[in-house]
């Protein structure tokens, strides 16, 4: 198997490398969408799993800096839906890190049948979705070992913050590439991090994440890694949600995790970490907002981008937790599932 020697740690290191192409690359792979320059006032991201994460991340940037509005939306939902907008203002981005979901693909057959403004974003420009596409867009992670995304979903996060820069006038790729520099550390002091927390990391095997705004998604996108990886039970709640109601459940053969970010909800982010670390047990806050020399913290001074900061974190703790518990990344659990169930085109 192609992931021989390749570690799933080697993949993570690999994204700033691959975050430097893409930016290096720009505006290169958006021009297939020359024509829509200065038009677009919306954007409509159509993606399920980790894509629809990425994109959920990218909708804060692309709202507040590039100023466009910004819907993020599940196949099977956007499929059921029947006021899709034709407007030449509107544009719908289709993500797929295989290319070959049978639901987008038939979305973005249907709708460019219908005329409407589609792209699409796919791991592969070679895969069946971009090849139907008439604005096909590499999300620039190339071949991806493991099928538990991660390089796809940190590159899919920038080329959406990309393609908001694209269809407007903002761009700061300093700040883009500072962060991405900062990348390399973060891995190195996240691993330092887990050996000095493992064993109540591993003592435990239901794990609850928390954020706001952008961190939001990113945490959610950190719960399906440990889900699917370790494999641990995982819920994500929006920073207010979390108390309002699932407190009730809480107890100390839990970890949770709150993402912290200065400047966004900083007083009932330490509320609500308090309240966790006191009464209930295993609380890590992870960002520049910390209590304790427990939390993870790292420098975050940036105004957007700072996201893959805290994604990289998660994502090495879910790959160490898993390598802890034996498990084999190259393999997958409960496989036969697919005897039941497809999602991608045979």
């Amino acid at each position: 198997s192609d992931c021989l020697g390749n570690t799933f740690l080697d993949c993570i290191k690999r994204i700033p490398q691959l975050n430097r192409e893409i930016v290096a690359n720009y505006p290169k792979q958006f021009e297939c969408l020359s024509q829509c320059k200065g038009k677009i006032e919306k954007i409509v991201f159509v993606a399920s799993g980790s894509s629809y994460n990425s994109a959920s991340v990218a909708k804060y940037f692309i709202e507040n800096q590039c100023e466009l509005e910004v819907d993020v939306i599940y196949p099977n939902v956007f499929s059921q839906q029947k006021t899709h907008k034709k407007s030449d203002t509107i544009l719908y981005v289709f993500i797929s890190q295989t290319g070959a979901t049978r639901q987008v693909y038939d979305d973005v057959m249907d709708l460019q049948e219908k005329g409407y403004m589609v792209a699409s974003i796919t791991g592969d420009l070679e895969s069946p979705i971009a090849k139907v596409s008439k604005n096909p867009i590499d999300m620039g992670c190339k071949h991806e070992e493991y099928k538990y995304r991660t390089i796809g979903v940190s590159t899919s996060i920038l080329t959406c913050w990309l393609l908001g820069c694209y269809l407007s006038d903002f761009q700061d790729m300093d700040t883009l590439l500072a962060v991405n520099s900062q990348l390399d550390g973060i891995v190195e002091q996240a691993l330092v991090w887990y050996e000095n927390h493992k064993f109540d990391l591993m003592k435990r095997n239901v794990a609850l994440f928390t954020g706001s705004y952008s961190l939001w998604p990113i945490s959610v996108e950190a719960d399906i890694k440990f889900m699917e990886m370790i494999p641990y039970l995982t819920k994500t709640y929006e920073l207010e949600e979390f108390v309002h109601g699932p407190q009730n459940e809480f107890n100390n053969n839990e970890l949770f995790f709150v993402a912290s970010k200065k400047g966004f909800e900083d007083n009932k982010t330490e509320a609500i970490s308090k309240f966790l670390k006191n009464e209930i047990g295993c609380c890590y806050m992870v960002g520049d907002i910390t209590l304790d020399e427990n939390d993870f913290k790292f420098e975050c001074d940036e105004p957007y981008f700072y996201e893959l900061k805290h994604l990289c974190f998660y994502q090495v703790i879910a790959y160490m937790l898993a390598n802890d518990h034996g498990r084999d990344l190259k393999q997958g659990l409960n496989t036969q599932l697919t005897n039941y169930f497809n999602k991608t085109m045979q």
